[in-house]
């Protein structure tokens, strides 16, 4: 990846605070979608403790590359 821009000169480079700044994005939909796992869960099927545990963490897992992704894009938009 080239460190700067052919046109206009702008570095593609980010300073060392995006990724702290992207993490944080990156927790908020990790709760948000935890929550909202936990919620369809309890209100459709209401399972046993173990069926959460394995939901809620199998789904962090499955999602975590999109969380990544959009939680890096989402913050550069915001502060880039």
């Amino acid at each position: 990846m080239e460190e700067h821009c052919p046109h206009c000169g702008v570095t593609f480079i980010p300073e060392p605070g995006f990724y702290f700044g992207a993490m944080y994005v990156s927790f908020a939909f990790t709760v948000a979608l935890m929550t909202a796992v936990w919620l369809f869960l309890k209100v459709l099927f209401d399972p046993a403790e173990s069926i959460y545990i394995i939901s809620l963490i199998g789904s962090a897992i499955l999602l975590s590359p999109l969380s990544f992704r959009y939680s890096r894009m989402i913050w550069l938009y915001w502060f880039g």
